[in-house]
C-alpha cells in the first residue's frame, strides 16, 4: 500500500500527460526518451503543465507562511561562485567579473516534514524518473539540511546572477512568475569538463541577447537542466505585484554526496526576511505591501 506522502505527491502531478509512475510502458519510455533527447540537444528539458494548476496553488500556499524566515542574499559573485580572482587574470576576465546576486530563499529544514514540497522531493517515483532522464545508474535526493530542497523567491530588482551548478542533477519547478522580468537565460554546454572556454563565456556575459537562450517557462513547468556545463542566470525581476517563486530539487548519483561546508556556513550568516527593514521585505511579503 503506498505511503500517504507518495499518494500526496502523485496527486500533484498530471500523470495522464506525464506517466512518470509507469516508465516501463510505451508512453513512459517515450517520455524518458524525449527528455533525454532534449537534454542532449540543448541541455534543458521542460515539461509544461507537469504540476496540476491546483497543485501549483497548493505549493505556493504552503510556502507563503514560511517567507518571513526565508534567508536573504544580497551580494555579488563571479560566474564561478567565488570572489574576483585578482591579478592572476585581466580585470575584464570572467574570473574577475562580479554580478549582483539578490533573492530570498526558503531552505530545506524550513519546509514542513509532512508538507507537499517535501513529499514531492522524496517521492521515489520522481527520483526514478530523474535517474532515467539523466541516464544515471543510481540517483538519490541529496541530504543537505539547507540546500537539498529550496525555494528561491525573487522580488522587484532581484536576480540570480550568471553561474554554473555544482551537482549532477538539478530539477526545478516554477510555481509563480513575476509580472515583468525574472526570465531564465542560459548558454547550453558552454564549457566542457576539460575546457572552460573563457572567450565564449565573455561573449555570453557581454551580449546575452545574441548568445544565450531564453526558454518560455510557465508556472507548473518541470525543468531538467545540465547546469554544470551550461552558464545560466535569472534576469532581474521588473515591476511586479508578486515575487517569482521556483522550487529547486537537488539529486546526485552518489548517496553520500554533500555540498561544500562553506554553503551551509554562509547560509547560517544570512539575515531572515523578517529581520529586514519593512520597505525591503515588503516586496516578498505580500501582506505587507
Amino acid at each position: 500500500m503506498p505511503k500517504t506522502s507518495d499518494t500526496a505527491a502523485m496527486g500533484l502531478v498530471d500523470v495522464r500527460r506525464y506517466p512518470v509512475h509507469e516508465l516501463s510502458t510505451p508512453a513512459g519510455k517515450n517520455l524518458v526518451e524525449q527528455c533525454r533527447a532534449d537534454l542532449t540537444a540543448r541541455a534543458l528539458c521542460s515539461l509544461p503543465g507537469f504540476l496540476k494548476p491546483d497543485a501549483v496553488h497548493q505549493l505556493v500556499e504552503e510556502a507563503t507562511p514560511l517567507l518571513p524566515d526565508a534567508v536573504y542574499t544580497d551580494t555579488s559573485r563571479t560566474p564561478y561562485f567565488g570572489p574576483a580572482a585578482g591579478t592572476q587574470y585581466p580585470p575584464d576576465h570572467p574570473r574577475n567579473l562580479e554580478y549582483p546576486n539578490r533573492y530570498a530563499r526558503i531552505v530545506n529544514y524550513q519546509f514542513p516534514n509532512e508538507g507537499l514540497s517535501r513529499a514531492l522531493f522524496l517521492w521515489p517515483v520522481l527520483t526514478e524518473f530523474v535517474r532515467q532522464v539523466f541516464g544515471a545508474e543510481t540517483m538519490y535526493p541529496t541530504q543537505c539540511p539547507h540546500v537539498s530542497l529550496t525555494m528561491k523567491v525573487a522580488g522587484e530588482g532581484d536576480t540570480d546572477s550568471w553561474h554554473y551548478d555544482g551537482n549532477d542533477g538539478v530539477v526545478s519547478l516554477l510555481l509563480q512568475a513575476p509580472d515583468e522580468g525574472g526570465l531564465f537565460e542560459y548558454a547550453p554546454y558552454l564549457r566542457t569538463p576539460t575546457d572552460e572556454r573563457f572567450s565564449e563565456v565573455t561573449k555570453v556575459l557581454k551580449y546575452p541577447e545574441c548568445h544565450a537562450l531564453r526558454p518560455r517557462l510557465e508556472p507548473g513547468t518541470l525543468v531538467f537542466f545540465n547546469g554544470d556545463l551550461s552558464l545560466h542566470r535569472v534576469t532581474p525581476v521588473g515591476k511586479t505585484t508578486k515575487p517569482r517563486m521556483i522550487l529547486l530539487l537537488s539529486f546526485d548519483r552518489s548517496s553520500t554526496f554533500v555540498f561544500p561546508n562553506g554553503v551551509a556556513d554562509r547560509i547560517r550568516t544570512l539575515p531572515k526576511l523578517r529581520e529586514l527593514p519593512p520597505a525591503q521585505r515588503s516586496k516578498y511579503l505580500v501582506d505587507e505591501q
